[in-house]
């Protein structure tokens, strides 16, 4: 989660230094991507653990698909967010990944 934060706070820098894109929608793309891969991740949980509870799994499931819809429907159709800026903020999140593994992992030397 704090490479998350580092790489969309680098790139909205960028956004602002050069004036292109809009923050904001890198800001909703990053969190809009982190939200709906902690919500995976806890329905997982739920579904997988030793006292499985099903019902929350599918709760947190529909609550992830909500989530996503709701920000097209609403963000992206009456363009309040930058499509663009919107799917690099999205990207940022696999980029914290590749970086978190990165950096977790010794090197084989």
């Amino acid at each position: 989660m704090l490479w998350q934060v580092l790489v969309v706070g680098l790139v909205v820098l960028g956004v602002l230094a050069t004036g292109r894109g809009s923050a904001i929608g890198v800001v909703a793309g990053g969190a809009v991507l982190t939200a709906s891969m902690l919500l995976q991740d806890f329905a997982l949980g739920a579904a997988f653990r030793l006292r499985r509870r099903p019902m929350l799994a599918l709760a947190l499931f529909v609550t992830k698909l909500l989530l996503l819809l709701g920000v097209v429907l609403i963000g992206l159709r009456d363009q309040r967010l930058d499509p663009l800026s919107f799917a690099v903020g999205a990207t940022t999140l696999l980029l914290a990944i590749v970086v978190e593994a990165w950096y977790s992992h010794p090197r084989a030397t």
